[in-house]
């Protein structure tokens, strides 16, 4: 019925055109050569119509009968209820995150994913629970559309919309400014845990891995993608930044990254150095590296070389003892976010999507659980909380070398001392900042330092 209405509109329109155009047409030419002509045109925009229709392919089905029950039969009607319900801790294993805190990020991101359409869309819920599924154990899409009862499809756009986000809603509300207020705060908490005087923070990078071209094919043998983060004394991530070719080393990565330039350019509101019990002249406030970062203005590293000095050793163990805080934040995200642990499937823009959610809900989690004793932390690293052995001894967890009183009080003094000085701008070479570290690590030593360095027995 409908081919015929379409020719009668066409034939129609071909006889107005023809009357409209009458002038434009030879004076030889009659009216039924005229007709002809338009007829000669409308069969031949038929015939490509019915060719464009045999090439189109054909639908089985609007809908797969394997997900025309979605609302019935999939996991957010039957499993992920019955386990807020009746088992929390394996709703926590399965999502990793709480049931509380689930509530509480999909109130935060609700604005950004909400769908209108004449079809009825996701639930809101289900497309953060899906999501937070793919990152958690790593699931292939293939494996969350038969779980979910969604298809593949819907779930690659899903989690490219959700985990950006993510990303958009905490980028702010985890990642505090950077304050001077900051920076002493986490200079304290540097000093009271890991023995060393005003570092800031410690900085490395890590490796996901995409499927993408050769842009991306790295020194490992493979493709990947890196990104740069900052951590605290606690496991946070202050700064963080991602994007870059797997190509690229380290060192040039840092030196192309925002963060250097704010550090060269004296943006990053870093207090000016002060006093330090042991040594004669104020030591600046710095960032720690491996030997694939620079020396030097506010940026310390190990010496390099097998022929070092006993001090040099120590110097070296104490650093890197600091420094091993960021690969370990590095180890407890990707430990509960297994996406990290396979190649990811998507476009670098996805992949880096991925990158800065699984940062911003890793900060999520370690601030969601500040008002929980330390002890029952779930969100943690190995060994951070209290744990019994076979033989029933109890192993004390690295939560107790958590002092907070310790670290107001160091704080109100770093304050004190930053307050009086007069140059905010004075400098220090990275060669004398490594030397001034060497001689505070020797003077002020623990006790267990020459043996970690091989020195002692």
């Amino acid at each position: 019925m409908w081919r015929k209405t379409t020719l009668l509109a066409l034939l129609l329109i071909s006889l107005y055109s023809a009357w409209y155009f009458k002038k434009n047409i030879p004076l030889g030419v009659t009216r039924s050569k005229r007709l002809a002509g338009a007829l000669f045109l409308l069969r031949k925009k038929m015939r490509a119509v019915e060719d464009h229709e045999k090439l189109k392919k054909t639908r089985r089905w609007w809908v797969r009968p394997v997900f025309a029950d979605h609302d019935t039969n999939g996991a957010w009607a039957t499993l992920i209820p019955m386990m807020r319900d009746t088992d929390p801790d394996l709703f926590y294993d399965f999502m990793r995150i709480t049931p509380q805190a689930f509530d509480k990020l999909l109130a935060l991101i609700q604005p950004l994913i909400q769908k209108f359409s004449w079809r009825k869309p996701i639930a809101l819920g289900e497309r953060l629970a899906i999501t937070l599924r793919y990152l958690a154990p790593g699931d292939s899409q293939t494996s969350l559309s038969y779980l979910f009862r969604v298809s593949s499809q819907a779930i690659s756009k899903i989690v490219a919309e959700v985990t950006s986000a993510i990303w958009n809603v905490l980028k702010r509300r985890v990642f505090r400014d950077l304050t001077e207020d900051l920076w002493l705060r986490s200079a304290a908490e540097f000093q009271v845990m890991w023995n060393i005087p005003h570092c800031l923070g410690a900085i490395d990078g890590k490796q996901a891995f995409p499927h993408c071209g050769s842009r991306y094919y790295g020194y490992k043998k493979r493709h990947c993608l890196t990104f740069m983060a900052v951590s605290n004394a606690k496991h946070q991530f202050l700064i963080v930044e991602s994007g870059a070719s797997g190509k690229r080393s380290d060192a040039n990565i840092f030196y192309r990254s925002a963060f250097f330039s704010k550090l060269t350019h004296r943006k990053l509101n870093i207090p000016p150095p002060c006093p330090v019990s042991g040594l004669n002249n104020d030591l600046p406030f710095f960032f720690i590296g491996d030997n694939a970062y620079p020396l030097f203005e506010n940026f310390a590293v190990p010496f390099k070389g097998n022929n070092l000095k006993d001090e040099e050793m120590v110097y070296n163990y104490r650093l890197s003892r600091a420094r091993r805080i960021v690969e370990n934040a590095f180890g407890v995200m990707c430990s509960m976010f297994r996406i990290f642990f396979r190649p990811i499937e998507g476009s670098p823009a996805l992949v880096r999507s991925v990158i800065m959610c699984c940062l911003a809900l890793h900060n999520f989690h370690l601030q969601d659980e500040e008002s929980i004793p330390p002890s029952r932390r779930r969100y943690n690293p190995e060994k951070y909380a209290d744990y019994v052995r076979e033989d029933g001894k109890l192993i004390e967890g690295r939560w107790r070398n958590e002092r907070p009183a310790s670290e107001r009080s160091l704080f109100r003094d770093l304050v004190s001392m930053v307050s009086k000085q007069a140059d905010p701008r004075a400098a220090v070479k990275g060669v004398e900042l490594r030397e001034m570290l060497l001689r505070y690590f020797i003077l002020k030593s623990v006790p267990w330092q020459w043996k970690k360095a091989h020195l002692i027995v």
